[in-house]
C-alpha cells in the first residue's frame, strides 16, 4: 500500500508539535520539495531506528542547519544541492572538531538514506560482491584500493560484475557522483577512478580489458614544449636567455630581470602559443615568437584569454598583452604601426590601479572581527601545543607542524610567497652572538626581493622558539636525509610555490574558519597595525618593504578610513553615553 508523503514542515513544528506522528514515508526516489526538517520528521516515526541512532542523525542534520544558519525546512535534502552548501561550510568557525564534522557528514548521508533520499553509499559501508572482492585483492597497492573503492561499492550494489563493466557503467557512476553523493569534489573522484582503472587494465594479468575514457581537465588547458615546432621552442630559449642575461659584455645584453620572472615568462609564452592552437591555428605553423605577435593571433590569444575570465578584464590578460607587445617590439623588431597597435590593445584591456580587489576587501573584513584575529595570531603556538600532546612521531604531524610553523613566519614576517618557499635554514636565518643574548635575524638580499629592497628582521624570541622546535623535532621528518629548505618537500627539495601557498591556505580555514590565501597575510598585518596606529603608514610601508609610501597608501587607503570611521562611531557612542546621564539628572532637555 503507498502511503503519501506529508508535506515538508517547519522545523519547529516538527519539534514541538504534539500531534500523532504521521507515516513513515514509502522508501524510493527523492521527491524535489524533501527538506531536511521533512528528513527530521520522517526520523522521528522511523521504527526501525534505535532510539541512539535516531537521536545521532537528527542532532547532525540540526548541526548541519545550525552551521548554515538557515531553517531545516529551507534547506533541500538532495544530496548535490546539500554538497555545495556543506562545501562553503567552515567547521572550525562554528567550533566543530574536524573529527566531530567527518561523523556529521556521515550520519547526514545516512539520515537521508533511511529517510528514502536516494544517495550513493560511501567506500566500504557494505562488504563487496565476492567477484568485486576478488578483484580488489589484485591492486597492488592501498592508494589505488582506496581510489577505486567507491566505483568497485557503485557497481557491487549495483550488481554488475567486472566483465560487465564499459561505458554505460562509467557514465552512471559519474552522475550518481555528482547527483547523489556528498562528495566534494566529485569530478576528481571520477577523473581518478578512471585512472586507476585504466592502469589496472593495462598493467594486471586478469583485469578486464575495458578501457575507460578519462575526461579532461577544464583548468588544465596548456601544451607542452614538445608539441611545437624546434624552431618556436629554440626562438623562445634564446629571447628568455636575453631576458635573464648577467653578462654586462655579451652583444645582447639588457638589464636582466630575475630568475622567478624569466620562469614566469616562460610559462606565459607556453600558454599564450596553447591559445593560439586552442583559438584554431596549428601548432606545426607556430615557428618562432614572430608567429604569436602577429595582429590576428595576438588578438585570437587575447580573445581566448578573455573568454576564460567570463568577458571581464583582468590583470593576467593585461600581463599576457604587454608582453605580445614587448617581443613585438624587442625582439620580433615589428614595425611601428604594428607595435602601436598591440600598445592600443594593452591600453583597451588595461585595469585602472585602485587599491585593493573586491575579492581581498571581503577576506579582510573577516578581522573586523576581534574572535578571528585571536584565531590566526594564536594558531601556530595551539597547533605545536596540541602536536607536542599527541605527536606519534609520523610524517602528518610534520607536515601539520611545518604549515603552523608556515603561519607564524607570514604572521610576523608577512613576505611574498616565492620567498617563502624560497627560505633556506643555512641562508636566511642569522644568529647573531650567542648563548642567552642570542637573536636570531630573518634576512633576504635585495636580489631576492620584488622590488630590488634588501628584507631583514630580528625574530622575536617566542618565534624563535617555536622555530626551533619545528627544525629539530619536525623538519627532519618532511623528507629523505637533510634538506637545506625550511620546507622541503619529500625529496628535500624546495616545494612548489603553489601547492605550499594552496596548503597553507587549507591548514588555516581547517584550523580556524578563515578564508584567506598567502598575499592575505600581508593584507592583515597592514590592517591589524593600521587599526591600532591609522596614521602610521610608514611602519606598514616597511614592514611589506615597499619603496614608495604611496604604493602603501593607495592600498590601505581605506583601511585607514575604517578607522576613522570606528573612532567616530565611538565618540558618538560617548556623546550618548554622556546625554543620558544628563537627562538622568535632569540637565538636559528631559528635565520637567
Amino acid at each position: 500500500m503507498s502511503i503519501p508523503v506529508p508535506p515538508c514542515p517547519q522545523e519547529s513544528a516538527v519539534v514541538h508539535s504534539q500531534a500523532a506522528d504521521p507515516p513513515p514515508p514509502p522508501i524510493g526516489e527523492t521527491p524535489p520539495s524533501v527538506c531536511l526538517a521533512e528528513v527530521i520528521c520522517r526520523l522521528q516515526v522511523d521504527p526501525d531506528l534505535s532510539l541512539v541512532r535516531k537521536r545521532e542523525m537528527i542532532s547532525a542534520l540540526r548541526s548541519v542547519a545550525r552551521l548554515l544558519e538557515l531553517d531545516p525546512a529551507a534547506i533541500p535534502a538532495a544530496p548535490r544541492e546539500l554538497r555545495n552548501r556543506l562545501a562553503a561550510l567552515s567547521p572550525a568557525a562554528g567550533g566543530i572538531s574536524h573529527g566531530r564534522w567527518n561523523n556529521i557528514r556521515s550520519l547526514t548521508l545516512a539520515a537521508l538514506r533511511q529517510a528514502g533520499v536516494r544517495t550513493m553509499r560511501g567506500r566500504a559501508h557494505e562488504p563487496l560482491a565476492p567477484v568485486w572482492q576478488a578483484l580488489r585483492a589484485l591492486l597492488p597497492d592501498a592508494n589505488a584500493r582506496f581510489g577505486l573503492s567507491r566505483f568497485m561499492s557503485f557497481c557491487s550494489t549495483q550488481t554488475v560484475t567486472p566483465e560487465a563493466v564499459g561505458t554505460t557503467t562509467f557514465a552512471a557512476f559519474q552522475q550518481a557522483l555528482d547527483t547523489d553523493s556528498l562528495v566534494k569534489t566529485p569530478g576528481v573522484v571520477y577523473r581518478t577512478s578512471c585512472r586507476i582503472w585504466n592502469q589496472s587494465a593495462s598493467g594486471i594479468s586478469g583485469w578486464p580489458n575495458f578501457i575507460a575514457t578519462i575526461p579532461a581537465n577544464d583548468r588544465l588547458y596548456a601544451l607542452k614544449w614538445q608539441d611545437f615546432p624546434d624552431s618556436f621552442v629554440a626562438d623562445a630559449d634564446k629571447f628568455l636567455h636575453r631576458l635573464g642575461n648577467q653578462d654586462p659584455f655579451a652583444d645582447d645584453y639588457a638589464p636582466s630581470v630575475k630568475p622567478s620572472t624569466v620562469n614566469m615568462r616562460r610559462k606565459q609564452i607556453l600558454q599564450i602559443a596553447t591559445a593560439l592552437v586552442r583559438s584554431g591555428q596549428p601548432a606545426s605553423a607556430i615557428t618562432g615568437l614572430a608567429t604569436l605577435v602577429q595582429v590576428p593571433n595576438a588578438t585570437l590569444v587575447l580573445r581566448f584569454f578573455f573568454n576564460r575570465f567570463q568577458n571581464k578584464k583582468a590583470k593576467y590578460l593585461h600581463q599576457q598583452a604587454l608582453l605580445l607587445k614587448t617581443i613585438a617590439r624587442h625582439w620580433a623588431k615589428a614595425g611601428s604601426d604594428h607595435v602601436e597597435t598591440l600598445a592600443k590593445i594593452c591600453r583597451n584591456l588595461a585595469i585602472k590601479h585602485t587599491g585593493m580587489t573586491e575579492k581581498n576587501r571581503l577576506r579582510l573584513r573577516q578581522f573586523d572581527n576581534p574572535a578571528n584575529v585571536s584565531a590566526l595570531v594564536n594558531l601556530p603556538r595551539r597547533v605545536l601545543d596540541e602536536l607536542s600532546r599527541n605527536d606519534d612521531g609520523g610524517r602528518d604531524a610534520a607536515l601539520q607542524a611545518m604549515y603552523a610553523t608556515a603561519v607564524e613566519l607570514l604572521t610576523i614576517a608577512p613576505i611574498r610567497e616565492e620567498n617563502l618557499t624560497e627560505l633556506r635554514l643555512d641562508r636566511h636565518f642569522v644568529s647573531i652572538r650567542a648563548g642567552s643574548a642570542k637573536t636570531l635575524h630573518l634576512v633576504l638580499s635585495a636580489e631576492e626581493t620584488k622590488n630590488d629592497a634588501p628584507y631583514e628582521l630580528e625574530i622575536p624570541p617566542d618565534t624563535a622558539k617555536l622555530l626551533a622546535t619545528y627544525r629539530t623535532q619536525y623538519h627532519p621528518r618532511l623528507s629523505k636525509g637533510v634538506s637545506p629548505w625550511l620546507f622541503p618537500n619529500p625529496a628535500g627539495e624546495r616545494r612548489s610555490v603553489v601547492s605550499f601557498a594552496q596548503g597553507i591556505s587549507r591548514f588555516v580555514l581547517r584550523e580556524t574558519g578563515i578564508v584567506m590565501n598567502v598575499h592575505i597575510f600581508r593584507h592583515t598585518a597592514a590592517k591589524l597595525h593600521l587599526d591600532a596606529h591609522p596614521e602610521d603608514i610608514e611602519t606598514v610601508r616597511r614592514i611589506l618593504g615597499h619603496k614608495n609610501v604611496t604604493t602603501t597608501t593607495r592600498y590601505y587607503a581605506e583601511t585607514k578610513t575604517a578607522a576613522a570611521f570606528r573612532r567616530y562611531g565611538d565618540l558618538i557612542a560617548g556623546l550618548r553615553d554622556q546625554s543620558q546621564i544628563s537627562v538622568r539628572r535632569g540637565t538636559g532637555r528631559g528635565r520637567s
